[in-house]
């Protein structure tokens, strides 16, 4: 694979990491001060570093970082429950951790592949945290 592909590659996943960023904002902002809060935020941030390392891991290719983000926020923000929302969320980390090992799988520089690496851990941890909260508020709908 090519570095311009790297590039397109790392890109694709800075376009979503940026969609994450205004989202997580707006889920935490639902939510009344405390636990649930905190985790939203917390995954807000993990998707804020997360942008902040792949503009670094593109630059390290020879690239230029987009300045676009997807339209995944929207997706998630036009689902009428938190459970839907967060479900959708979950999906779209499981979306990134794919892309991750696909990347991982390449010729990549020591410093990208380490943050690729911390980042699917991240993701992993964010992915667990949602579905639990689904799981949650699905019982407590029984």
């Amino acid at each position: 694979m090519t570095d311009n592909e790297i590039v397109a590659k790392l890109n694709e996943l800075l376009e979503a990491e940026r969609a994450g960023v205004p989202l997580l904002s707006v889920l935490a902002d639902r939510q009344p001060p405390g636990f649930i809060r905190n985790e939203l935020e917390k995954i807000g941030k993990d998707e804020a570093a997360a942008c902040v390392g792949l503009v670094k891991a593109i630059r390290r290719q020879g690239g230029t970082p987009s300045g676009a983000s997807n339209d995944f926020a929207g997706k998630v923000l036009a689902l009428p429950s938190e459970a839907e929302q967060l479900s959708l969320l979950a999906r779209g980390q499981a979306w990134v951790v794919k892309r991750i090992d696909a990347l991982l799988s390449l010729e990549l520089d020591t410093e990208s592949a380490a943050f690729l690496r911390d980042m699917r851990v991240s993701h992993q941890d964010n992915i667990a945290w949602c579905n639990s909260r689904v799981e949650s508020l699905q019982a407590s709908t029984l």
